[in-house]
């Protein structure tokens, strides 16, 4: 990101975090809005079908609310990807393959693309994709509100990921578009042994720290083991549950508290906490979110419902009233903090299991662990839904649908799946099977789907 677009940006947030109010917020969104409208009405064949079929035209964009907008979700989204975009250089087969393709991972599809996958908790698999402008606003929301870093000519931020990097992945995707001028970045593969982690980072020495919740309790435990020994400003979490727990271990590892995030390959830079770590706070100035029940009919605040999120940035992929799985509560009462942006005040969902082994070395055995993550970015061309079940302490069985040649596509998977094993030096412990199934059903018990199954004696 160019430094006089970067510091453009920051001014902007900076000036309106100080001043705005709930009301001028309202405004933006609805401008806001507005204006995406229009532009996916002129570029993209499918919502000028879409939304024709629905009776909404141009001339009605002005006047129209947005519960009266039709909802998308991924099925929809993938189904008519090549439609949808807004830039006909963009082709869902080309990016497939793209994917696919181990060099290109940290680059850019055709030099200007930033392009996630993954499978969410859901196990559909989902391509997004971000322009140049889009994701310039995203890295300035992420160095004004989430990392907080700021900009010293004098010194570089020496900031570490601490996740899955071998993809790629909306974790790693803000660290690799990190303007350079002004930050020092590492990559750390969760998948990875923890003592070669552990070894990176004493080298390292990073003033923040970006991972999973889950992750960051990991090296908290390493901190205070005494293995690791690091003094950051910062820790940020996301994707997983932020437990009591989680944050006790990293205020008594690191002596600062841990500040939890909610972003998603959907939206990079959705909601984060305030120095008072009293709920989330959800940029609405740059998203609208709704909270629904089942029959998609509005819930108030205090009450759970799932959320549908239009990223009001996004002008190369939109995503408007977009289906998410994951449930909230929200907070509209004001916050200590000044931020007119409402707060999540409770998670249901994102709770993913993770995988444990016994890995025997000569005499001794050990316990070795995948990340869920590492399931979740599962991706493989021709994979639409996957899931995860440990049939053993030492056996998976993986689960697809699939919509592409069977051999091909088999092939594939076993690759992935063995390139996953032998990051953890588990591809002689651990085995797997393949099984194609034409639906995957959600747990008979909770009515929910299960990414990661793990074995239960």
């Amino acid at each position: 990101m160019p430094f006089l677009n970067l510091s453009r940006h920051l001014y902007y947030f900076k000036k309106m975090d100080k001043k705005i109010t709930a009301e001028q917020v309202k405004l933006l969104q609805r401008q806001r809005l507005s204006h995406l409208l229009k532009h996916v009405m002129t570029n993209s064949g499918f919502y000028q079908r879409y939304y024709g079929e629905h009776g909404i035209t141009m001339d009605k964009i002005e006047d129209i609310e947005l519960k009266d907008i039709p909802p998308i979700d991924k099925k929809v989204a993938m189904e008519n990807f090549d439609d949808l975009v807004c830039d006909p250089v963009l082709k869902k087969d080309e990016i497939e393959r793209f994917i696919s393709d181990p060099s290109s991972r940290g680059n850019k599809f055709k030099g200007s693309y930033n392009v996630i996958h993954t499978s969410g908790t859901s196990g559909t698999v989902g391509i997004f994709v971000y322009g140049e402008k889009d994701l310039d606003t995203i890295m300035a929301m992420d160095v004004a509100r989430f990392t907080r870093t700021g900009i010293n000519p004098l010194r570089k931020t020496k900031a570490a990921f601490f996740g899955a990097t071998d993809g790629n992945y909306a974790g790693v995707s803000l660290l690799r578009n990190a303007p350079r001028f002004f930050s020092k970045t590492l990559l750390l593969d969760i998948q990875k042994p923890l003592e070669e982690t552990v070894e990176a980072l004493n080298r390292f020495q990073p003033d923040l720290i970006t991972s999973y919740n889950s992750g960051a309790y990991l090296l908290a435990r390493e901190q205070l083991r005494g293995s690791l020994n690091i003094r950051p400003k910062r820790v940020n979490g996301s994707a997983d549950p932020c437990t009591p727990k989680i944050r006790e271990t990293v205020k008594k590892a690191f002596g600062i508290q841990l500040f939890n995030s909610y972003l998603a390959s959907e939206s990079l830079g959705m909601a984060v906490e305030c120095d008072y770590h009293d709920g989330l706070h959800l940029f609405d100035d740059w998203h609208c979110f709704e909270l629904v029940d089942e029959n998609l009919n509005p819930v108030g605040p205090g009450e759970p419902g799932t959320l549908i999120i239009t990223p009001l940035y996004n002008y190369t992929q939109p995503l408007i009233r977009y289906q998410m799985q994951d449930m909230l509560v929200i907070d509209d009462t004001p916050c200590r903090c000044g931020w007119p942006f409402p707060r999540i005040k409770k998670f249901f969902g994102r709770e993913m299991e993770t995988i444990w082994f016994t890995k025997t070395d000569g005499v001794d055995k050990t316990r070795e662990f995948i990340s869920p993550h590492s399931l979740n970015e599962f991706y493989v061309p021709g994979l639409k839904k996957h899931q995860c079940i440990q049939t053993g302490k030492n056996r998976l069985l993986l689960k697809a649908v699939i919509d592409a040649d069977p051999d091909e596509t088999i092939a594939a998977m076993r690759r992935r799946m063995a390139e996953i094993l032998a990051m953890k030096n588990l591809e002689n412990e651990v085995g797997f099977d393949i099984e194609l199934v034409d639906e995957i059903k959600n747990d008979p018990k909770t009515g929910k789907f299960k990414l990661v199954v793990p074995f239960k004696e």
